[in-house]
């Protein structure tokens, strides 16, 4: 059988693509480039330590693979350096390239983002112009043109596959969704602002479903958003854990002004439970910066998804053994 190198393997994303291809058998080897090691061991894939903010070795596998998912990137936000975003995640790109060319690999399937358009009210289309506002974003809208330099090199062999995924959530993913979650099942989540903030977002095994498609597909050269088709505001995702997980928690409308003013108070004790629940100001700025992002392309395309938002809030509790998400 065919092998793959998933290049940011030991991720969230990462983790939910091995369990996948484990389960449907799709390749003999699947190697986990990384600079981290999994968190858990899955028969059939083989980690492989590797920095793609350095020359990448091309003995780095044992055989060479039929397809690259690079999914290497620095992208909690905020979280990070300014730098530390463009060091990993436009070096990840030019290396990644690099080695692809070299190994004579014709396939790539690139993660890219939906921060590369910049937050905003009115709706964006793969054609809308970037207009990126951070670091993460930034970076990003570079490492696309690098991929797409990598394949014009070389149109009639090569196939690259970009997809710009708004927020993904399930288990393990540690974001929003999460501490949402949490919160609501403590009994108390403040709404910043306003309820109808749009999110677009997706849950974790449709995007795996997409790329791993994707990798058993070369040819071409294509470039999607990925979020569910519906405009999901942040009161509905409120509403369906209420509904799917059984949370009954005080959720008041708060004025923004005081909860900016909150958090900052609470910023500056930098006390560490503060930052994990989220409570500072730029995180919080999120919940009511609508991403309002067209995935029209890509269900004109013919992908059709398999969660909406309540049945993905459902698979997650499964995942999860209870309401406690995680």
């Amino acid at each position: 059988m065919s092998s793959l190198v998933i290049f940011g393997g030991s991720g969230f994303v990462g983790r939910h693509l091995q369990r996948m291809i484990r389960d449907q058998g799709l390749y003999g080897t699947t190697y986990i480039a990384d600079i981290r090691p999994p968190r858990e061991k899955i028969d059939g894939c083989e980690y492989i330590p590797c920095d793609v903010r350095k020359p990448i070795d091309g003995g780095l596998c044992a055989e060479t693979p039929e397809c690259i998912v690079n999914l290497a990137a620095v992208h909690t936000s905020p979280g990070h350096l300014s730098h530390e975003y463009f060091e990993t995640n436009i070096l990840g790109a030019r290396n990644v390239c690099a080695y692809a060319a070299a190994k004579n690999i014709n396939h790539i399937v690139f993660t890219s983002s939906i921060s590369v358009y910049g937050p905003g009210e009115d709706e964006k289309t793969e054609d809308s112009v970037q207009m990126p506002n951070i670091p993460y974003g930034s970076s990003k809208a570079i490492a696309e043109y690098i991929h797409r330099e990598w394949y014009i090199r070389d149109e009639a062999k090569r196939s690259l596959h970009i997809v710009r995924p708004g927020v993904i959530f399930g288990q393990t993913e540690g974001g929003n969704f999460t501490r949402i979650a949490n919160a609501l099942e403590k009994g108390f989540f403040p709404l910043p602002g306003r309820t109808d903030t749009i999110k677009a977002c997706l849950y974790v095994k449709d995007i795996c479903r997409y790329i791993l498609d994707r990798a058993k597909k070369p040819g071409g050269c294509s470039l999607y958003n990925f979020c569910l088709p519906d405009k999901i505001t942040i009161g509905d995702v409120v509403n369906g854990f209420r509904k799917v997980l059984g949370y009954r928690a005080f959720t008041p409308l708060v004025p923004l002004w005081a909860i900016n003013s909150a958090a900052t108070v609470l910023g500056m004790l930098n006390v560490p439970i503060v930052r994990k629940m989220g409570m500072v100001p730029d995180r919080i700025v999120k919940l009511v910066r609508s991403t309002n992002i067209s995935s029209q392309k890509l269900v004109s395309s013919g992908f059709v998804f398999k969660f909406g938002l309540s049945e993905a809030l459902a698979d997650w509790k499964k995942d999860c053994g209870g309401k406690h998400l995680y």
